[in-house]
């Protein structure tokens, strides 16, 4: 074999793997555009590939025969076969090795192309399963803060309700025994309720609850608590509050309520309030006896012509 024809050779192998590149450019394109029938495309495409190129080696082996039977006429016999053998061998090699060459891109093409999806599709779906996740726990989240709302608010006047009020108390307490600190308790009473519900009607009633809760707000600190304790009676809870300043705090709540227009329809209806007021350490030191000592402080101011305020009675 002289170097011409290793040379020809050699640009044919070549041109083989040009060849190769174009129908992997092909290939490509069809696994883009029809990837959604990846596993039967990658057949078809794989037995397409490999007549492709099997048309395109015979056809180049066909041309080189034609070449080596003009050179063969000068060469004697033997060397001619001889010739033919190595040039068949290495036409068999060369198809070999193009089969599992196109075979092996195939399917390194086709997993990693399938891999891709894959991981494209894994990371879709966690993104999705994550977004679906904080929308459950959001939505999870409002409905336990509505349900933990309502299990401490009263529901007709937004203040705070009597189960709420006795645990708060009770903590307020111990901090206020831990840290040396006083506590007042306000109970709240609306002087003649019974008499606006029988003349208003229990509506009228209603909305009277709903704006004296409104004013007393308006009138306490971010650190106090305004609780409805029972139908018309609200307790307020005043921490760091000595009883000089809870005091001051009823009688403004009192003149508040005094001094603001209640209406129903174009009629005012005057309404007052009377509170008692009892603080700890003085008064009492736990729960129960501070809410009797600012409960019987009410009954005197009710006693004493209402629309006033009173403080317990200290224990010798």
């Amino acid at each position: 074999m002289d170097s011409n024809e290793i040379k020809k050779i050699k640009e044919d192998i070549e041109k083989l793997k040009k060849i190769e590149e174009h129908i992997k450019d092909k290939y490509e394109e069809l696994l883009k555009k029809e990837e959604a029938f990846l596993t039967d495309i990658n057949e078809q495409i794989e037995k397409e590939i490999i007549v492709m190129v099997l048309g395109a080696v015979k056809k180049t082996v066909n041309k080189e025969m034609v070449t080596l039977k003009l050179l063969r006429k000068n060469i004697r016999k033997q060397v001619r076969n001889q010739i033919n053998k190595e040039i068949e061998k290495a036409i068999q090699k060369l198809i070999q090795e193009l089969r599992e060459l196109i075979k092996n891109e195939v399917k390194n093409k086709s997993l990693e192309i399938i891999n891709q999806l894959k991981r494209q599709t894994g990371k879709q779906l966690e993104k999705e399963v994550i977004e679906q996740v904080r929308e459950t726990t959001n939505i999870l989240r409002e409905q336990k803060e509505m349900s933990e709302k309502k299990a401490i608010i009263d529901e007709l006047t937004g203040a705070f309700n009597r189960r709420y009020f006795e645990t708060k108390l009770e903590d307020e307490l111990t901090l206020a025994k831990r840290f040396r600190m006083k506590l007042s308790l306000l109970i709240v009473d609306i002087d003649h309720f019974k008499r606006i519900n029988d003349t208003y009607g229990h509506q009228t009633g209603d909305a009277v609850l709903q704006e004296v809760v409104a004013v007393i707000k308006s009138n306490l600190s971010s650190t106090d608590f305004l609780c409805r304790y029972g139908g018309e009676e609200f307790a307020i809870i005043l921490t760091e509050t000595g009883i000089e300043e809870a005091e001051q705090i009823a009688e403004k709540i009192r003149k508040a309520i005094e001094e603001h227009i209640f209406f129903s329809g174009s009629k005012i209806i005057p309404v007052r309030i009377s509170a008692g007021i009892a603080e700890y350490p003085m008064h009492a030191v736990i729960k129960q006896m501070l809410i009797e000592k600012a409960d019987k402080a009410l009954y005197v101011a009710k006693n004493s012509g209402r629309n006033n305020i009173k403080v317990a009675l200290k224990e010798n």
